[in-house]
Protein backbone atom coordinates (compact mmCIF):
# COMPACT_ATOMS: atom_id res chain seq x y z
CA UNK A 1 0.00 0.00 0.00
CA UNK A 2 1.37 3.41 -0.98
CA UNK A 3 0.56 6.96 0.06
CA UNK A 4 -0.93 9.68 -2.13
CA UNK A 5 0.58 13.14 -2.41
CA UNK A 6 -1.98 14.50 0.03
CA UNK A 7 -1.08 11.89 2.64
CA UNK A 8 -4.08 9.60 2.14
CA UNK A 9 -3.57 5.85 1.60
CA UNK A 10 -3.68 4.48 -1.93
CA UNK A 11 -5.13 1.19 -3.14
CA UNK A 12 -2.76 -1.74 -3.19
CA UNK A 13 -2.18 -2.75 -6.85
CA UNK A 14 -3.42 -6.26 -7.56
CA UNK A 15 -4.29 -8.16 -10.74
CA UNK A 16 -7.72 -7.61 -12.24
CA UNK A 17 -8.65 -11.25 -11.95
CA UNK A 18 -9.51 -13.11 -8.77
CA UNK A 19 -10.88 -11.63 -5.57
CA UNK A 20 -11.82 -7.98 -5.47
CA UNK A 21 -9.43 -5.43 -4.10
CA UNK A 22 -9.38 -4.79 -0.39
CA UNK A 23 -7.95 -1.24 -0.36
CA UNK A 24 -7.55 0.96 2.66
CA UNK A 25 -10.55 3.21 2.16
CA UNK A 26 -11.03 6.75 3.34
CA UNK A 27 -11.83 6.64 7.04
CA UNK A 28 -14.99 8.70 6.68
CA UNK A 29 -16.61 6.23 4.23
CA UNK A 30 -18.29 3.86 6.65
CA UNK A 31 -21.08 1.53 5.46
CA UNK A 32 -23.68 3.75 7.13
CA UNK A 33 -22.38 6.86 5.38
CA UNK A 34 -22.32 4.99 2.08
CA UNK A 35 -25.99 4.21 2.66
CA UNK A 36 -26.60 7.91 3.23
CA UNK A 37 -24.99 8.70 -0.13
CA UNK A 38 -27.19 6.12 -1.86
CA UNK A 39 -30.28 7.58 -0.20
CA UNK A 40 -29.29 11.01 -1.53
CA UNK A 41 -29.01 9.47 -4.99
CA UNK A 42 -32.52 8.05 -4.68
CA UNK A 43 -33.95 11.44 -3.71
CA UNK A 44 -32.25 13.24 -6.59
CA UNK A 45 -33.14 10.65 -9.22
CA UNK A 46 -36.74 10.46 -8.07
CA UNK A 47 -37.15 14.21 -8.53
CA UNK A 48 -35.22 14.18 -11.81
CA UNK A 49 -38.07 12.33 -13.54
CA UNK A 50 -39.88 15.66 -13.54
CA UNK A 51 -36.96 17.38 -15.26
CA UNK A 52 -36.84 14.62 -17.86
CA UNK A 53 -40.56 14.98 -18.55
CA UNK A 54 -40.15 18.72 -19.06
CA UNK A 55 -37.12 18.27 -21.32
CA UNK A 56 -39.08 15.87 -23.53
CA UNK A 57 -41.22 18.79 -24.65
CA UNK A 58 -38.25 20.36 -26.44
CA UNK A 59 -35.44 17.90 -27.21
CA UNK A 60 -35.02 14.25 -28.16
CA UNK A 61 -33.88 11.60 -25.72
CA UNK A 62 -30.35 11.28 -27.11
CA UNK A 63 -29.84 15.04 -27.23
CA UNK A 64 -30.95 15.36 -23.62
CA UNK A 65 -28.73 12.52 -22.43
CA UNK A 66 -25.71 13.67 -24.42
CA UNK A 67 -25.80 17.31 -23.35
CA UNK A 68 -26.52 16.61 -19.68
CA UNK A 69 -23.78 13.95 -19.48
CA UNK A 70 -21.11 16.24 -20.95
CA UNK A 71 -22.21 19.08 -18.66
CA UNK A 72 -22.15 16.65 -15.73
CA UNK A 73 -18.55 15.75 -16.60
CA UNK A 74 -17.66 19.46 -16.47
CA UNK A 75 -19.27 19.71 -13.03
CA UNK A 76 -17.15 16.90 -11.57
CA UNK A 77 -13.93 17.46 -13.58
CA UNK A 78 -12.36 19.95 -11.10
CA UNK A 79 -12.22 17.14 -8.53
CA UNK A 80 -9.67 15.38 -10.74
CA UNK A 81 -7.10 17.80 -9.30
CA UNK A 82 -7.31 16.07 -5.90
CA UNK A 83 -4.10 14.34 -4.92
CA UNK A 84 -5.78 10.98 -4.33
CA UNK A 85 -7.34 11.07 -7.80
CA UNK A 86 -4.01 11.96 -9.43
CA UNK A 87 -2.42 9.05 -7.58
CA UNK A 88 -5.05 6.69 -8.98
CA UNK A 89 -4.52 7.99 -12.50
CA UNK A 90 -0.77 7.48 -12.13
CA UNK A 91 -1.07 3.86 -10.94
CA UNK A 92 -1.02 1.39 -13.87
CA UNK A 93 -2.80 -1.27 -11.79
CA UNK A 94 -5.72 1.12 -11.27
CA UNK A 95 -5.75 2.73 -14.72
CA UNK A 96 -6.79 -0.45 -16.49
CA UNK A 97 -9.95 -1.13 -14.43
CA UNK A 98 -10.65 2.61 -14.59
CA UNK A 99 -10.61 2.57 -18.38
CA UNK A 100 -12.56 -0.68 -18.71
CA UNK A 101 -15.09 0.33 -16.07
CA UNK A 102 -15.46 3.87 -17.39
CA UNK A 103 -16.06 2.72 -20.95
CA UNK A 104 -18.58 0.07 -19.90
CA UNK A 105 -20.33 2.31 -17.38
CA UNK A 106 -20.49 5.16 -19.92
CA UNK A 107 -22.05 2.90 -22.53
CA UNK A 108 -24.61 1.71 -19.98
CA UNK A 109 -25.27 5.28 -18.90
CA UNK A 110 -25.96 6.41 -22.47
CA UNK A 111 -28.13 3.41 -23.31
CA UNK A 112 -30.15 3.34 -20.08
CA UNK A 113 -30.74 7.08 -20.03
CA UNK A 114 -31.78 7.11 -23.68
CA UNK A 115 -34.15 4.14 -23.16
CA UNK A 116 -35.71 5.84 -20.16
CA UNK A 117 -36.03 9.22 -21.82
CA UNK A 118 -37.59 7.65 -24.90
CA UNK A 119 -40.07 5.73 -22.76
CA UNK A 120 -41.12 8.87 -20.90
CA UNK A 121 -42.51 10.26 -24.14
CA UNK A 122 -45.43 7.81 -24.02
CA UNK A 123 -45.67 6.57 -20.43
CA UNK A 124 -46.38 8.29 -17.12
CA UNK A 125 -43.76 9.42 -14.64
CA UNK A 126 -45.17 6.94 -12.09
CA UNK A 127 -45.04 4.01 -14.53
CA UNK A 128 -41.50 4.94 -15.48
CA UNK A 129 -40.49 5.11 -11.82
CA UNK A 130 -41.91 1.65 -11.14
CA UNK A 131 -40.48 -0.11 -14.18
CA UNK A 132 -37.06 1.49 -13.77
CA UNK A 133 -37.11 0.31 -10.15
CA UNK A 134 -37.38 -3.30 -11.33
CA UNK A 135 -33.61 -3.35 -11.65
CA UNK A 136 -33.58 -4.03 -7.91
CA UNK A 137 -34.87 -7.52 -8.79
CA UNK A 138 -32.47 -8.00 -11.69
CA UNK A 139 -29.29 -7.04 -9.81
CA UNK A 140 -29.17 -10.04 -7.41
CA UNK A 141 -29.88 -12.51 -10.21
CA UNK A 142 -27.05 -11.06 -12.26
CA UNK A 143 -24.95 -11.22 -9.11
CA UNK A 144 -25.69 -14.91 -8.65
CA UNK A 145 -24.71 -15.51 -12.27
CA UNK A 146 -21.41 -13.75 -11.55
CA UNK A 147 -20.80 -15.96 -8.51
CA UNK A 148 -21.78 -13.54 -5.77
CA UNK A 149 -23.34 -14.87 -2.55
CA UNK A 150 -26.52 -13.02 -1.65
CA UNK A 151 -27.60 -13.19 2.00
CA UNK A 152 -31.13 -14.14 3.03
CA UNK A 153 -31.90 -10.62 4.25
CA UNK A 154 -31.05 -9.20 0.86
CA UNK A 155 -33.37 -11.65 -0.93
CA UNK A 156 -36.23 -10.83 1.44
CA UNK A 157 -35.54 -7.12 0.96
CA UNK A 158 -35.70 -7.58 -2.81
CA UNK A 159 -39.13 -9.24 -2.50
CA UNK A 160 -40.34 -6.41 -0.24
CA UNK A 161 -39.02 -3.89 -2.76
CA UNK A 162 -40.93 -5.56 -5.58
CA UNK A 163 -44.12 -5.54 -3.51
CA UNK A 164 -43.57 -1.92 -2.58
CA UNK A 165 -42.97 -0.89 -6.17
CA UNK A 166 -46.16 -2.65 -7.24
CA UNK A 167 -48.32 -0.97 -4.61
CA UNK A 168 -46.67 2.38 -5.11
CA UNK A 169 -47.21 2.57 -8.83
CA UNK A 170 -50.15 0.32 -9.70
CA UNK A 171 -52.89 0.74 -7.12
CA UNK A 172 -55.49 0.03 -9.85
CA UNK A 173 -54.23 -3.55 -10.30
CA UNK A 174 -56.48 -5.30 -7.80
CA UNK A 175 -57.87 -8.41 -9.54
CA UNK A 176 -56.73 -10.92 -12.11
CA UNK A 177 -58.85 -9.15 -14.72
CA UNK A 178 -57.35 -5.80 -13.74
CA UNK A 179 -53.86 -7.27 -14.02
CA UNK A 180 -54.63 -8.72 -17.45
CA UNK A 181 -55.99 -5.36 -18.53
CA UNK A 182 -52.88 -3.62 -17.32
CA UNK A 183 -50.61 -6.03 -19.20
CA UNK A 184 -52.68 -5.51 -22.35
CA UNK A 185 -52.35 -1.78 -21.85
CA UNK A 186 -48.56 -1.75 -21.71
CA UNK A 187 -47.30 0.49 -24.46
CA UNK A 188 -44.03 0.91 -26.28
CA UNK A 189 -42.89 3.51 -23.75
CA UNK A 190 -43.15 0.94 -20.93
CA UNK A 191 -41.01 -1.50 -22.92
CA UNK A 192 -38.36 1.16 -23.49
CA UNK A 193 -38.26 1.81 -19.74
CA UNK A 194 -37.99 -1.96 -19.09
CA UNK A 195 -34.91 -2.05 -21.34
CA UNK A 196 -33.62 0.83 -19.24
CA UNK A 197 -34.08 -1.24 -16.05
CA UNK A 198 -32.03 -4.11 -17.46
CA UNK A 199 -29.25 -1.73 -18.46
CA UNK A 200 -29.23 -0.02 -15.06
CA UNK A 201 -28.85 -3.43 -13.40
CA UNK A 202 -25.75 -4.05 -15.49
CA UNK A 203 -24.50 -0.54 -14.68
CA UNK A 204 -24.74 -1.20 -10.92
CA UNK A 205 -22.51 -4.26 -11.33
CA UNK A 206 -20.02 -2.44 -13.56
CA UNK A 207 -19.63 0.39 -11.04
CA UNK A 208 -19.50 -2.12 -8.18
CA UNK A 209 -16.59 -3.85 -9.92
CA UNK A 210 -14.69 -0.76 -11.06
CA UNK A 211 -15.05 1.63 -8.10
CA UNK A 212 -13.01 -0.39 -5.56
CA UNK A 213 -10.33 -1.08 -8.19
CA UNK A 214 -9.85 2.49 -9.41
CA UNK A 215 -11.07 5.88 -8.20
CA UNK A 216 -14.72 6.90 -7.90
CA UNK A 217 -14.19 10.50 -9.07
CA UNK A 218 -12.15 9.57 -12.14
CA UNK A 219 -14.58 6.74 -12.91
CA UNK A 220 -17.51 9.16 -12.77
CA UNK A 221 -15.92 11.72 -15.08
CA UNK A 222 -14.91 9.05 -17.60
CA UNK A 223 -18.36 7.46 -17.69
CA UNK A 224 -19.98 10.88 -18.18
CA UNK A 225 -17.66 11.72 -21.07
CA UNK A 226 -18.13 8.33 -22.73
CA UNK A 227 -21.90 8.38 -22.25
CA UNK A 228 -22.12 11.98 -23.45
CA UNK A 229 -20.06 11.37 -26.57
CA UNK A 230 -22.05 8.25 -27.51
CA UNK A 231 -25.43 9.89 -26.96
CA UNK A 232 -24.47 13.15 -28.69
CA UNK A 233 -23.06 11.31 -31.70
CA UNK A 234 -26.24 9.28 -32.08
CA UNK A 235 -28.36 12.41 -31.58
CA UNK A 236 -26.61 14.15 -34.47
CA UNK A 237 -27.39 11.15 -36.68
CA UNK A 238 -31.04 10.53 -35.82
CA UNK A 239 -32.46 13.62 -34.11
CA UNK A 240 -30.91 16.68 -35.81
CA UNK A 241 -30.92 18.76 -32.62
CA UNK A 242 -31.03 22.56 -32.88
CA UNK A 243 -29.48 25.14 -30.60
CA UNK A 244 -32.92 26.69 -30.12
CA UNK A 245 -34.46 23.46 -28.82
CA UNK A 246 -31.55 22.94 -26.44
CA UNK A 247 -31.93 26.49 -25.16
CA UNK A 248 -35.66 25.88 -24.62
CA UNK A 249 -34.82 22.85 -22.46
CA UNK A 250 -31.89 24.57 -20.76
CA UNK A 251 -33.40 24.61 -17.26
CA UNK A 252 -34.17 20.87 -16.93
CA UNK A 253 -30.94 19.96 -18.74
CA UNK A 254 -28.77 22.05 -16.40
CA UNK A 255 -30.61 20.84 -13.29
CA UNK A 256 -30.21 17.24 -14.39
CA UNK A 257 -26.55 17.74 -15.36
CA UNK A 258 -25.65 19.21 -11.98
CA UNK A 259 -27.70 17.02 -9.67
CA UNK A 260 -28.81 13.79 -11.42
CA UNK A 261 -25.49 13.31 -13.25
CA UNK A 262 -22.71 15.29 -11.58
CA UNK A 263 -23.80 14.79 -7.98
CA UNK A 264 -25.86 11.58 -7.87
CA UNK A 265 -23.82 9.32 -10.16
CA UNK A 266 -20.62 10.40 -8.44
CA UNK A 267 -22.13 9.69 -5.03
CA UNK A 268 -23.15 6.24 -6.29
CA UNK A 269 -19.61 5.49 -7.43
CA UNK A 270 -18.18 6.65 -4.10
CA UNK A 271 -20.73 4.62 -2.11
CA UNK A 272 -20.11 1.45 -4.14
CA UNK A 273 -16.53 1.45 -2.92
CA UNK A 274 -18.19 0.03 0.23
CA UNK A 275 -21.73 -1.06 -0.68
CA UNK A 276 -22.14 -4.28 -2.71
CA UNK A 277 -24.45 -4.33 -5.77
CA UNK A 278 -27.66 -5.85 -4.35
CA UNK A 279 -27.45 -3.69 -1.22
CA UNK A 280 -26.97 -0.68 -3.51
CA UNK A 281 -29.95 -1.59 -5.67
CA UNK A 282 -32.26 -2.04 -2.67
CA UNK A 283 -31.47 1.43 -1.35
CA UNK A 284 -31.67 3.04 -4.77
CA UNK A 285 -35.13 1.52 -5.25
CA UNK A 286 -36.35 4.26 -2.88
CA UNK A 287 -36.05 6.45 -5.96
CA UNK A 288 -39.57 5.28 -6.86
CA UNK A 289 -40.93 6.71 -3.60
CA UNK A 290 -39.52 10.14 -4.33
CA UNK A 291 -40.58 9.83 -7.97
CA UNK A 292 -44.20 9.24 -6.92
CA UNK A 293 -44.08 12.14 -4.47
CA UNK A 294 -42.66 14.43 -7.16
CA UNK A 295 -45.29 13.29 -9.65
CA UNK A 296 -48.05 14.04 -7.15
CA UNK A 297 -46.67 17.45 -6.18
CA UNK A 298 -45.73 18.82 -9.60
CA UNK A 299 -47.76 16.80 -12.12
CA UNK A 300 -50.92 16.06 -10.14
CA UNK A 301 -50.54 12.28 -10.40
CA UNK A 302 -52.44 10.17 -7.85
CA UNK A 303 -50.78 9.21 -4.56
CA UNK A 304 -53.25 7.26 -2.43
CA UNK A 305 -53.26 4.91 0.54
CA UNK A 306 -51.91 1.94 -1.41
CA UNK A 307 -49.02 4.03 -2.72
CA UNK A 308 -48.19 5.05 0.83
CA UNK A 309 -48.24 1.37 1.78
CA UNK A 310 -45.87 0.65 -1.10
CA UNK A 311 -43.53 3.36 0.11
CA UNK A 312 -43.59 1.77 3.57
CA UNK A 313 -42.59 -1.61 2.10
CA UNK A 314 -39.71 -0.01 0.25
CA UNK A 315 -38.57 1.64 3.46
CA UNK A 316 -38.81 -1.71 5.25
CA UNK A 317 -36.70 -3.28 2.50
CA UNK A 318 -34.07 -0.57 2.89
CA UNK A 319 -33.95 -1.17 6.65
CA UNK A 320 -33.79 -4.95 6.22
CA UNK A 321 -30.85 -4.52 3.88
CA UNK A 322 -28.88 -3.30 6.89
CA UNK A 323 -29.23 -6.70 8.61
CA UNK A 324 -26.18 -8.94 8.15
CA UNK A 325 -26.87 -12.57 7.33
CA UNK A 326 -24.64 -15.54 6.82
CA UNK A 327 -21.17 -14.11 6.35
CA UNK A 328 -22.52 -10.59 6.54
CA UNK A 329 -23.39 -7.67 4.42
CA UNK A 330 -20.49 -8.14 2.03
CA UNK A 331 -21.29 -11.68 0.90
CA UNK A 332 -21.76 -10.18 -2.56
CA UNK A 333 -18.13 -9.23 -2.72
CA UNK A 334 -17.27 -12.88 -3.39
CA UNK A 335 -16.93 -13.22 -7.15
CA UNK A 336 -16.10 -16.10 -9.38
Amino acid sequence: MGTASDGRPCYRPVPMTGAPLQPTRARWLTPLRADGLLLACAVIWGISFIWQKWANEHVGALTYVGVRSLLGAMVVAPLLLKGSVRAALGDPARRRPLLLGGLAAGACLAAASAFQQTGLKTTTVTNAGFITGLYVVLVPFIGRFLGQRIGWAAWVAVVLSLGGLTLLSFSHVMTVDDLAGFIDGLNRGDLWVLACAVTWAVHVHVVGWAAPRSDAIALSVLQFVVGGVIATSLALLVESPSLGSIEAAAAPIVLSAIFAVGVAFTLQAVAQDVAPPTHTAILLSLESVFCAIAGAVWLGEELGVRQVGGAALLLAAALLAQVPSGRGRHDEEQRS
